[in-house]
C-alpha cells in the first residue's frame, strides 16, 4: 500500500513542506518550485519516501541538517515540566501510561488539516484513548506475560512521556529495546538523544542509521520479530508499517490527525488511539 488515500496524502506532503519552508522564512519562489518538483518526482514511491526525501530537500535548501533543533529542545523542556501531572494521574496503573503516551502524540510539524498547538499538548495530555483491537483490561493481562518489548519512538516532547512508560516497563521486569531514527527528521528524536536520556536505565537503543523509520529498515525486521510486543508511536510509523505489509505484534499509539486516518479507523478527529495487530 503506497498511500492510505492517494490524493489526500500527496496534498498533505505538498502543504506540509510548503508550510515548513515558510516557517523558516524562505521567500525565494525558486525554492517553492524546487520542493514542488521534488514531490512530483517522489509520488510514485509512496508516502514514506515522499515525506522523508522531501524533508531532505528542505535540509539542502536551508543548509541545516537539523532545522528543528531549537524547537525540539523547547518541546522536551515543556514536557519535562509537566511529567508530575502524568505520574499523579496514572499512579501505578501501567495501562494508563499507554493512554497518555497516545494522547501525547499531538506534537507534529504543520500538516494538512492539522496545526500543532503547544497548549493542546499540555491541556489534552490526559485524554482517554480510543481502543481498537484490544481493551485496557486485555492489555493489562497481556503485559503479565510479556518479557521483551521493542519501543519505536517518534516526536520530541512526547518522548518524555515515552521515557516514563519505558521506565515503568523496565520496573516490572520487561526487557526494552528502543528503536529511533539515526538522523534528524522533522521534530523526531534521534537514537543518540534517546541514549542520552535513558543512559541510567537497562535499555538497549537501536538506530535505523538513516532518517527513515524502523519499519523501512529490512535489517531490523528480524530483531523486531523477536519481541513479545512492539510499541510504536505516531502516525508516520503506523503508515510505514501499513505500506510495507508487515506481520508483527504491534501496539500503535498515536492521534488520528488526518482525514484518511480518521476515515480508515472511524474515530473522531485528533482522538488518541491505541490500535493493536495482536
Amino acid at each position: 500500500m503506497l498511500y492510505i488515500e492517494v490524493p489526500e496524502c500527496i496534498l498533505c506532503a505538498l502543504e506540509s513542506r510548503m508550510q515548513e519552508i515558510k516557517k523558516f522564512g524562505v521567500n525565494d519562489v525558486n525554492n517553492y518550485m524546487r520542493i514542488s518538483m521534488k514531490i512530483s518526482e517522489l509520488i510514485p514511491r509512496g508516502r514514506t519516501p515522499l515525506f522523508i526525501e522531501s524533508f531532505e530537500e528542505i535540509i539542502q535548501i536551508l543548509n541545516n541538517n537539523d532545522p528543528h533543533a531549537k524547537e525540539k529542545v523547547e518541546l522536551e523542556n515543556v514536557a519535562s515540566s509537566i511529567l508530575h501531572r502524568v505520574i499523579e494521574n496514572a499512579g501505578d496503573d501501567i495501562t494508563r501510561y499507554f493512554e497518555i503516551a497516545a494522547a501525547a502524540n499531538s506534537v507534529d510539524v504543520p500538516m494538512r488539516d492539522y496545526q500543532f498547538d503547544i497548549d493542546d499538548f499540555v491541556n489534552k495530555l490526559l485524554e482517554d484513548a480510543v481502543w481498537l483491537g484490544i481493551s485496557k483490561n486485555k492489555l493489562g493481562e497481556l503485559l503479565g506475560s510479556v518479557r521483551s518489548v521493542g519501543y519505536v519512538v517518534d516526536n520530541s516532547g512526547e518522548f518524555q512521556i515515552d521515557a516514563l512508560l519505558i521506565r515503568r516497563l523496565v520496573d516490572v521486569g520487561i526487557n526494552v529495546t528502543v528503536y529511533a531514527r539515526g538522523l534528524p527528521y522533522e521534530v523526531d528524536v534521534t537514537a543518540d538523544y534517546v541514549s542520552k536520556v535513558l543512559n541510567n536505565t537497562n535499555v538497549k537503543v537501536v538506530s535505523t542509521g538513516t532518517r527513515y523509520p524502523v519499519f523501512y529498515n529490512r535489517s531490523l525486521l528480524g530483531s523486531l520479530k523477536e519481541h513479545d510486543l512492539v510499541i510504536s508511536k505516531g502516525v508516520g510509523n503506523f503508515e510505514a508499517y501499513l505500506e510495507n505489509d508487515l506481520n508483527l505484534k504491534v501496539l500503535f499509539l498515536f492521534r488520528a490527525k488526518c482525514g484518511p486516518m480518521i476515515r480508515m479507523l472511524r474515530v473522531p478527529k485528533n482522538s488518541p488511539v491505541i490500535y493493536s495487530t495482536l
